[in-house]
């Protein structure tokens, strides 16, 4: 996905036990994926700038740290309340089924064009910018959709968003 993304909405759906992730571009371009708890567990991290697996940070701690900063700058001015625009002509480059989100990868992830790629098991994906401008929002918008799915997942401390006055 190469295009500029407007809007991200994801939505735990009880009947599937799993969250609707859903993005739109500003061509309208739709691209709808599943993610389940454990991908879940997997992409939080990742956001946070560490390894999915290991834990280990995937930059220095200078990198993280100023990282970290802009992502919780991002949080705050985010739009969280306007409801999602459905696009009146969209175009669905993965099909109109979500896909169901299995792996992560990354691209020229130590450059100023880093990309982040959510993947099903086979085919095509979501490739996204692994910029604070975007993984700050994501952060808050998986934060609110995993209060509905109650799933346990033990990752308070990473999911909180920041106190406007610490980011001075």
């Amino acid at each position: 996905m190469s295009d500029t993304v407007n809007q991200i909405q994801a939505s735990y759906q009880p009947a599937e036990d799993r969250i609707l992730l859903n993005i739109k571009t500003l061509n309208e371009r739709v691209y709808l994926a599943w993610i389940t708890r454990r991908f879940m567990k997997l992409i939080i991290p990742v956001l946070h700038g560490q390894h999915p697996t290991s834990g280990k940070s995937l930059f220095d701690e200078k990198t993280s740290q100023i990282q970290q900063v802009e992502k919780e700058k991002k949080q705050m001015m985010g739009d969280y309340d306007t409801a999602y625009q459905k696009p009146e002509n969209p175009e669905f480059p993965l099909g109109e089924s979500p896909i169901l989100l299995s792996k992560i990868t990354f691209k020229e992830l130590y450059s100023d064009k880093a990309m982040l790629a959510l993947e099903p098991e086979h085919g095509q994906g979501i490739l996204l910018p692994y910029h604070p401008d975007l993984l700050g929002p994501l952060i808050k918008i998986f934060s609110q959709a995993l209060v509905p799915a109650d799933w346990a997942l033990e990752l308070d401390p990473i999911l909180t968003v920041p106190e406007e006055a610490s980011l001075q």
